[in-house]
């Protein structure tokens, strides 16, 4: 895999200092070793790739990404489940909520159980219903999230530059493109909300995207991107083998106030940057068997439905403590951002 040099940070320019080195693929199994930065401007922060992979050559860390996948949904939960879940993104983000008494009163408990009630946020991406909205997904993968949008009420569209995942995008019936969301050419002011889960992370330029995105979002329109933590609690702990760090396919990594200034210099105003434990057991538990695993060997990738081990989910439990005290220590971040 071809190489490009990138030695001033990609979110401000500043100079940088070596964070880690000799970093390998241990989950997809890209070839090569990789070495990261962390930024030095203290308004910044973000840690990134450097050097890169060439862009032509970036396709072979994708190889056997999980976004190829359909995405079997495993054991059907029970239907009060689904219909507690449902009733619950009603009271919080204002979807329709045709669902019987019952499950709208148990709604009421899920914020007591911070993996359910984040995990139905994240379903929506944090994002408000609105009538007659059109949202775009950048980054949507196999469209699985996407569809969930339009079973929800939006008019949905997406992009996406894996032609496998676009392949299996389209097999669900969804408008998904092929390529990058910048070459597209859509007309501007053109969506309600533009919405990206763990994108941010694997571009080039991520100022240049997110300017894109301030361009076709409507007066008012919402963005909202999740990303990666690098000032999480598992970043600190486990370090060059944290689940984040993804070599080589994660090009910049940021911090909450990097990803702010990358918003600023879009010209998007932040509503808000949240910090959230969402799967942090599974994220760390991967993050263990990064450390344990062998020099060179691929990891065994945590399973749907697996329960971690208890000391792990202690830990993401503490995560969430750390996020309630402000101490941002939770595995990922939500920017929620407007034009």
């Amino acid at each position: 895999m071809r190489t490009v040099s990138q030695p001033l940070c990609p979110n401000c320019g500043a100079d940088g200092v070596e964070a880690y080195s000799e970093l390998r693929d241990k989950l997809y199994g890209a070839p090569g070793t990789w070495r990261m930065q962390r930024c030095r401007n203290a308004r910044c922060g973000v840690y990134w790739g450097d050097p890169a992979p060439h862009p032509d050559d970036l396709p072979l860390a994708y190889c056997n990404y999980y976004t190829h996948a359909y995405d079997p949904e495993g054991r059907r939960p029970s239907d009060l489940y689904v219909a507690v879940r449902k009733a619950y993104m009603a009271r919080r983000l204002g979807y329709r909520n045709g669902e019987a008494w019952l499950p709208r009163q148990l709604s009421r408990l899920v914020p007591l159980l911070p993996e359910r009630s984040q995990s139905a946020l994240y379903a929506r991406f944090y994002l408000p219903w609105k009538r007659d909205g059109r949202l775009l997904e950048v980054g949507c993968g196999s469209g699985k999230q996407l569809e969930a949008m339009a079973q929800a009420g939006w008019i949905v569209r997406g992009v996406d530059f894996d032609p496998q995942a676009v392949a299996v995008a389209h097999s669900r019936g969804l408008d998904v493109a092929l390529g990058d969301v910048r070459t597209l050419e859509l007309p501007g002011a053109s969506f309600d909300a533009i919405v990206m889960a763990h994108v941010l992370e694997h571009v080039f330029d991520p100022v240049g995207l997110l300017t894109e995105c301030a361009r076709l979002l409507k007066p008012g329109g919402k963005l909202v991107s999740i990303t990666p933590n690098a000032d999480s609690l598992g970043h600190r702990i486990f370090r060059r083998a944290w689940r984040g760090l993804e070599p080589p396919r994660h090009l910049v990594i940021y911090t909450p106030d990097g990803l702010r200034l990358a918003c600023a210099r879009a010209g998007l105003a932040v509503e808000r940057v949240d910090v959230t434990a969402r799967d942090a057991a599974n994220l760390l538990l991967a993050s263990a068997r990064i450390r344990k695993s062998a020099h060179n060997a691929q990891i065994r990738r945590p399973q749907a439905g697996m329960r971690p081990p208890f000391p792990l989910r202690v830990l993401a439990g503490i995560e969430r403590l750390g996020n309630l005290a402000g101490l941002a220590w939770g595995e990922e971040l939500v920017l929620m951002a407007c034009k």
